[in-house]
């Protein structure tokens, strides 16, 4: 069997889509077999490629910007969640009862967080981040905001093509090093 890797958090626009089409591209260069699952009805994803069963594949999933029993469905399902979310109060809620519903769900299931959005030199950056490490909350990397993104989205293609030497594209880099530590 493939590695599922759960792109998920009931808030909408926290970077879901974009991560996964970021993590796509960048294990595909990395040289790994990628499935991608766009099950966002929003369909805002550059992939729009099928799962793949092959025991050395590996499928990114973008999921709705929303909790639904599909949502147990999906973690049921995936080895590996990413929650990707903004800094700030707005976003604790819906990414605690996210994971709870994935966990309950498959307690098996690893998750990590993704900050993005990420502004070392704001206190309210840091201090979530010190929020979320001292909740023992898993977190897989910050993001900063770039132009890079936004680019890379219109043209179809990653931050690593757009601002190779970025600090979005560094980012992104840290992100898929940890991931390949676990698949």
């Amino acid at each position: 069997m493939a590695t599922n890797i759960l792109l998920v958090n009931q808030k909408g626009g926290v970077g879901k889509t974009t991560f996964a089409d970021e993590i796509a591209w960048g294990l595909e260069r990395r040289g790994h077999k990628v499935g991608f699952g766009n099950l966002d009805p929003q369909g805002g994803a550059n992939h729009e490629k099928g799962l793949l069963d092959n025991e050395d594949a590996v499928n990114v999933i973008d999921t709705p910007g929303f909790l639904s029993d599909d949502t147990a469905e999906y973690a049921k399902n995936a080895d590996i969640a990413i929650i990707p979310v903004q800094p700030g109060t707005l976003g604790l809620k819906p990414m605690k009862r996210t994971i709870k519903v994935i966990t309950e769900a498959n307690p098996d299931l690893s998750f990590a967080i993704i900050v993005n959005n990420f502004a070392g030199n704001q206190t309210v950056d840091r201090q979530f981040l010190e929020l979320l490490e001292a909740d023992d909350l898993p977190v897989l990397g910050t993001v900063p905001t770039a132009a890079a993104f936004k680019q890379g989205a219109a043209l179809g293609k990653p931050v690593y093509e757009i601002a190779k030497n970025g600090k979005a594209a560094q980012a992104i880099e840290n992100i898929l090093n940890e991931l390949e530590e676990v698949l």
